[in-house]
């Protein structure tokens, strides 16, 4: 069987047609060549695939490097928000501590209000009755005088009479004449005490008119609290939002509470490990050294927990007396 593959050695014979042991040169140059060009493929593969695992590896660290950076991002920006959202906390108490105890004097003025005005309804009710009593004994005497001037009118009959009759009965006229004076005393004294009843009327009817514009005036000072109270709680909720920031700033934290023995005051600044319990005169005269050092970089968190004891009035000078001093948003 015949192959298209000369054979080692085979284009240069031995003598007397007899095949040399020993290759060629060009066998072997074509061996050496050929391992060369495996060996060079071999090479070029091995650095494709090289710098194909070094571009990977570039990339993943490229990736991991804006990984890192956003998470740096992200936690900066958390921060920021936490230390905003903690300063708004302490206003949203400082707010509803204020609006709490403004709602506590109103709702204990309005309670007072109410029983005045209770006394007063109870009082009206007392006038009323009176009036009512006044009118039915002025109607009484309307009636008594009605009958005494009928009497008066029959006894002027009587008189007319008797005097026709003077001549012949004037003991029984001098009688009939005491009675007519009798009555005529008891009309007077009839009309005496109509004029005093509707004196008295008259009296009742001022005094209830003045209760009713007492009930009217409190009606208005009620409806005025509530519009003030309304008012208050708007501008509390336009309030809300601070205007201050602490993004990019130097933070130096105060924590300011109320307790059994006293206030207790605590601070901390960068660099810091923990809360250090501080006087208030010390705490100035960091706050004095960090506003010389850091300008209008400075941000001044004030923390007012929940339960820190404090009144709005207390709460809220603490918290002015030192933004107003160190806080650069109150600096000029």
């Amino acid at each position: 069987m015949e192959t298209s593959f000369p054979t080692i050695g085979g284009r240069n014979a031995g003598i007397d047609g007899e095949n040399s042991f020993w290759p060629s040169f060009t066998d072997i140059m074509m061996v050496i060549t050929m391992i060369f060009l495996m060996a060079t493929s071999l090479l070029v593969v091995r650095n494709w695939q090289l710098v194909a695992e070094l571009r990977e590896s570039i990339a993943a660290e490229q990736i991991a490097t804006q990984l890192i950076e956003s998470t740096s991002q992200e936690n900066t920006t958390l921060e920021e928000r936490l230390v905003n959202a903690e300063q708004s906390n302490s206003i949203l108490r400082l707010r509803l501590l204020k609006k709490d105890e403004e709602l506590e004097l109103a709702q204990s003025s309005i309670r007072e209000q109410k029983i005045s005005i209770a006394a007063l309804d109870l009082t009206n009710t007392g006038l009323k009755q009176a009036l009512d009593k006044t009118q039915a004994q002025l109607d009484a005497a309307y009636l008594e005088i009605d009958t005494a001037t009928a009497q008066s009118i029959e006894l002027s009959s009587q008189i007319t009479d008797l005097s026709q009759q003077l001549a012949l009965q004037k003991q029984q006229t001098d009688l009939t004449q005491s009675e007519l004076e009798t009555a005529r005393g008891q009309i007077a004294q009839l009309s005496d005490s109509s004029v005093s009843q509707q004196l008295n009327i008259a009296q009742l009817t001022e005094e209830k008119t003045l209760l009713q514009r007492e009930v009217e005036g409190y009606n208005q000072q009620l409806l005025t609290l509530k519009g003030e109270y309304e008012t208050v709680k708007s501008k509390y909720e336009e309030l809300i939002k601070p205007a201050r920031s602490a993004k990019g700033k130097y933070i130096a934290e105060v924590y300011y509470v109320k307790v059994e023995s006293g206030t207790v005051i605590r601070y901390r600044q960068p660099g810091d490990q923990e809360f250090s319990q501080l006087s208030l005169a010390q705490v100035e005269s960091r706050l004095d050294r960090l506003k010389q050092e850091q300008g209008k970089n400075l941000y001044v968190k004030i923390i007012i927990p929940e339960d820190s004891g404090l009144t709005y009035n207390e709460a809220w000078n603490f918290m002015r007396g030192l933004l107003v001093k160190y806080d650069y948003y109150y600096q000029d």
